[in-house]
C-alpha cells in the first residue's frame, strides 16, 4: 500500500459510533492491515458490543501469544474472527504470507479454541480463511483436517486478487473453479462483467484508520476518498450526503467499468468467489 501507515485511536471511534451506532448492524475491524497491534483493539470491539452491534474481524494469527490474550479475545464478546492461513506448512504459508510463521498461526488457532472451551463460549465463530493459490492447491483436504481438528467453525475457500497478468500466471491455481480471471501471456481481467451496480456504496462504507472514508475496502489506498471523517468536526452523516459520494455512487450506476479499481472487483459478478464450508457438515 502507499497510504500511510497507523492505527484507529479509540477516541475517533467512539465519536463516530455514538454518531452512527444506532444505525449500525456490524463493524469488521478489518481493512489491509492486522488489528491485535493495535493496543485498544479489544477496547474498541467492547464499545461496538456496548452499542449493541455484530463484530467481526479479521487476522493473520501472529499476535493473540497467550492463553490470557486467548481468553480476553473470548471475553471481549468478539462475534467472528477469520483466521488468514494459506499453507499447511511453513513452506507454501510463506510464500504468499512472506515472513510469516506457520507454526505461530497453528499454535494461535488451538490457543483460541480451548479458551472458548475453557469460557464455555460460542463465540468468537471461527472462520479458517484459505486462498487458493497454484503452490498450495494441493494441500486443501490437509486444510479441512486442521480444521476440524482445531474446532474452526468454518472454511472458506477464496480465489485470489492479482493485479497482473505475470502475478496471474505465478499464484492463480489449475482449477477453473478457484480462479476468477481469463488469462493469456500480456493480460487479466474478470470473467464476468462488472455490472453498474455495487451494494457496498449503500450498505458497506468503509472508515480507514486515519479517518478518510472510502468507498469499499477495494480502495486500498485511498485514491476515491470522499472526505475525512476525524478533522473539524465532520460528521459521518454529512460525508454519507455529500457532492464526491453522491457522484461516485452516480458514476457506478452508469459506468462502472469507467473506474479502475471496479474492473478487479468481486461485487456483482457472477462467479463465486468463495466458497464457504461449515464444519458441522463435513
Amino acid at each position: 500500500m502507499k497510504r500511510a501507515h497507523g492505527k484507529l485511536d479509540l477516541a475517533n471511534l467512539k465519536i463516530l459510533l455514538d454518531e452512527v451506532g444506532p444505525y449500525v448492524l456490524q463493524i469488521q475491524f478489518w481493512n489491509q492491515g492486522e488489528p491485535f497491534i493495535n493496543a485498544a483493539f479489544l477496547d474498541c470491539v467492547r464499545y461496538a458490543k456496548q452499542m449493541g452491534l455484530m463484530t467481526l474481524t479479521s487476522t493473520n494469527g501472529h499476535f493473540i501469544r497467550s492463553d490470557e490474550m486467548a481468553e480476553e479475545v473470548v471475553a471481549s464478546g468478539l462475534d467472528q474472527i477469520i483466521f488468514s492461513m494459506d499453507g499447511t506448512n511453513q513452506e507454501t504459508y510463506e510464500k504468499y504470507r512472506v515472513g510469516g510463521n506457520y507454526q505461530l498461526v497453528m499454535d494461535t488457532l488451538a490457543r483460541l479454541s480451548r479458551a472458548k472451551d475453557r469460557l464455555a463460549s460460542k463465540t468468537p465463530l471461527i472462520e479458517l480463511q484459505f486462498l487458493v493459490f497454484k503452490h498450495n492447491q494441493a494441500e486443501m483436504d490437509e486444510i479441512i483436517k486442521i480444521a476440524k481438528k482445531n474446532k474452526v467453525n468454518r472454511l472458506a475457500f477464496k480465489t485470489a486478487q492479482v493485479y497482473s497478468a505475470e502475478q496471474a500466471r505465478e499464484f492463480l491455481p489449475d482449477d477453473e473453479h478457484y480462479q476468477r480471471y481469463n488469462v493469456d501471456k500480456q493480460s487479466f481481467s474478470l470473467k464476468s462483467e462488472v455490472p453498474n451496480w455495487c451494494k457496498r456504496l449503500w450498505l458497506n462504507p468503509t472508515i480507514n484508520w486515519d479517518g478518510t472514508v472510502s468507498p469499499c475496502c477495494f480502495d486500498k489506498d485511498a485514491d476515491y476518498a470522499f472526505a475525512n471523517l476525524f478533522d473539524n468536526g465532520n460528521s459521518f452523516k454529512a460525508i454519507w450526503k455529500n457532492e464526491k459520494y453522491m457522484n461516485f455512487r452516480r458514476s457506478v450506476l452508469t459506468n462502472r467499468r469507467g473506474i479502475e479499481m471496479c474492473c478487479n472487483c468481486t461485487e456483482g459478478i457472477k462467479e463465486s468467489y468463495a466458497q464457504i464450508i461449515e464444519i458441522a457438515d463435513l
